[in-house]
């Protein structure tokens, strides 16, 4: 046997074996979408102005959890500053995905408050016709992935510690089916795709160092969802389906969250409780 095709045999080998493991860690689960919990806490909710994160915090809010809800521009969050001034234990604060020193400043306010659930929800679609081979715009695509993976990774390292703190100890991405390797059917969106990818796969590699701390992390799509972002994609691709509304997909997305445990750190579910695949 020549040593070319021995490496070769033993790298199909190794591989094998990789892919065995990694099999075997995927657990044969099926959450309850509709199963509601008692338990309370404190969640951090990134995005909440607006769709499911305005939801996520609504219905956070009415269990009775300490909310601490983040939108760019605090001032003119006219829905959210609505829901904290009938909820005492809301509170509205200022974060920018963008902008690391506002995260770090954000982390140290909250360095001695442990968060029970870190919920990185925000994130930006990019104009679809700006995403389309033949026509992409890497300014864009940089933007995409300022937002959507490297400023949700950012606030997942910097509250770390408040999670850690915390009963729970939960951080979430809010991703979605469109970041499936084996789901994608449709060109387009590829900037968002690829973005939702990437923040599975850092969500994926950081749970085996959180779990060493006791912390769970939990990666979850929300479903086809009737927000702008949402609306936006479809009337690009000329394409018509019926839509879960905001508030249906935020009470499926908590009541999945708090069903997750060390056990199920760095799966990929779906809002129906599925688990789906990378």
């Amino acid at each position: 046997m020549s040593r070319t095709i021995g490496a070769l045999l033993i790298t199909a080998t190794l591989a094998t074996g990789i892919m065995s493991a990694t099999a075997a860690e995927t657990p044969a689960v099926k959450l309850d979408p509709a199963q509601r919990s008692d338990v309370t806490g404190t969640v951090l909710i990134t995005g909440s102005n607006r769709g499911i994160g305005l939801e996520l915090a609504r219905n956070y809010a009415e269990r009775g959890w300490t909310v601490i809800a983040t939108a760019r521009r605090p001032a003119s969050a006219d829905a959210l500053n609505e829901i904290a001034s009938h909820h005492p234990r809301v509170t509205v604060e200022r974060l920018d995905l963008l902008d690391h020193a506002g995260i770090d400043a954000l982390a140290e306010k909250y360095r001695h408050i442990p968060i029970d659930v870190l919920l990185n929800n925000a994130a930006i679609l990019g104009e679809p016709n700006d995403q389309l081979f033949g026509s992409l715009d890497y300014d864009l695509m940089n933007r995409v992935f300022a937002v959507n993976v490297i400023g949700s990774m950012k606030v997942a390292e910097a509250f770390a510690g408040s999670v850690e703190q915390s009963k729970l100890k939960k951080i979430v991405a809010i991703t979605s089916t469109q970041g499936s390797i084996s789901s994608v059917r449709m060109p387009g969106l590829v900037f968002y795709k690829l973005s939702k990818a990437a923040l599975n796969m850092s969500m994926r590699s950081n749970s085996k160092s959180l779990k060493k701390r006791g912390v769970t992390v939990a990666l979850v799509s929300p479903g086809a969802v009737d927000t702008d972002m949402m609306n936006l994609a479809l009337d690009r691709a000329g394409v018509k389906f019926k839509l879960l509304t905001p508030q249906q997909s935020a009470e499926a997305v908590i009541n999945i969250i708090d069903q997750y445990g060390p056990d199920l750190t760095g799966t990929f579910m779906s809002h129906t409780g599925s688990v789906i695949p990378w």
